[in-house]
């Protein structure tokens, strides 16, 4: 049982859960718009995941004097096979997605920076994973614009009520100069700024472009809001909450 723990640890840690998130984001977009896979694209998006995340997640850990190598080789090698498997399929991408990829890593490296801002942090954070999971994808696809347009803009709105709970667990932690929404506004206020989100999210879905399991996804979104606090263990956030976009490919899946 321990080491399934460890190897559960590393999954989470390594950032390959939130990278099959992301990657079961681009899969309700491709099956929702009706594109067809492309293996290197989605391999880029997943592998370019884990590497955008665990830098930024680790980014002021590796370069502190306390870091160790040895303590952290498992997500150190999961990243750098991230890193080599990104630049194999970059190269393996057409122009217009090598473009779209360098726009989306310079936004990604003022991250840090823009983060400061209380106000810019879940909006960059959703505008980067909309980008890459519902922009990209589309770039050669012959779909309408506006339900492009749509989908863009309801998964950004999805996106920020889904990074709620990881905000109001993160803010006992966040240095409080950060100011955070929660640290700013309080819990209760930050999950009423969540539910706005969704109900924006529902109201686009049923006027504009209704899917089948759209209001599914946010009555358990919102659900997960209203439990949240920083007395859920961690496994809360890291792991079922960053589960839902799985869920939601799966549910599309199997029914569709």
């Amino acid at each position: 049982m321990l080491v399934l723990k460890q190897i559960f640890d590393l999954y989470i840690k390594s950032s390959l859960h939130v990278a099959f998130a992301i990657f079961s984001f681009v899969k309700v977009v491709e099956l929702s718009l009706n594109i067809s896979s492309n293996v290197f694209l989605e391999l880029a998006i997943f592998s370019g995941s884990v590497l955008g995340y665990s830098v930024l997640k680790y980014f002021e850990f590796w370069k502190s004097t306390k870091f160790s190598i040895h303590k952290n080789k498992s997500v150190l090698g999961i990243t750098t096979v991230a890193f080599l498997t990104f630049v194999f399929c970059f190269f393996q991408l057409k122009f217009s997605f090598q473009i779209a990829f360098l726009q989306i890593f310079f936004l990604v490296v003022l991250y840090p920076f823009l983060r400061k801002y209380w106000f810019l942090k879940i909006a960059v954070v959703s505008f980067c994973v909309t980008y890459v999971v519902s922009y990209i994808p589309t770039l050669e696809t012959k779909t309408v614009f506006f339900y492009d347009a749509i989908l863009q803009v309801k998964l950004f709105f999805l996106i920020c009520a889904l990074l709620i709970p990881l905000e109001i667990y993160d803010s006992q932690h966040d240095a409080i100069t950060l100011q955070t929404i929660p640290q700013k506004f309080g819990i209760k206020k930050t999950k009423y700024l969540g539910y706005v989100f969704l109900a924006v999210f529902c109201i686009l879905s049923l006027i504009l472009r209704f899917e089948r399991f759209d209001i599914v996804i946010a009555i358990i979104i919102g659900l997960f809001i209203e439990f949240s606090s920083t007395k859920n263990t961690k496994y809360y956030t890291s792991f079922w909450v960053e589960s839902i976009p799985i869920l939601w490919w799966l549910l599309v899946l199997i029914f569709n």
